[in-house]
């Protein structure tokens, strides 16, 4: 993400009232559960990727 951004959000969430912000809010946090379930790999499954990628890497964090 980009310094600029972060800028230019932090200017729309001064500018724009609580109950629009709020509301675009819960929209995004709801579309993030919905599409969790659509998600083809279980908990467990995307973990082990993750460990398997971190040793390909040299033990470093990714």
């Amino acid at each position: 993400m980009s310094f600029e951004f972060i800028k230019l959000y932090l200017e729309w969430l001064r500018k724009t009232p609580n109950e629009i912000w709020s509301r675009r809010q819960a929209e995004f946090i709801n579309a993030l559960l919905e599409n969790a379930v659509n998600f083809p790999l279980s908990k467990e499954e995307y973990l082990r990727i993750k460990e398997r990628a971190r040793k390909l890497k040299g033990g470093k964090r990714i």
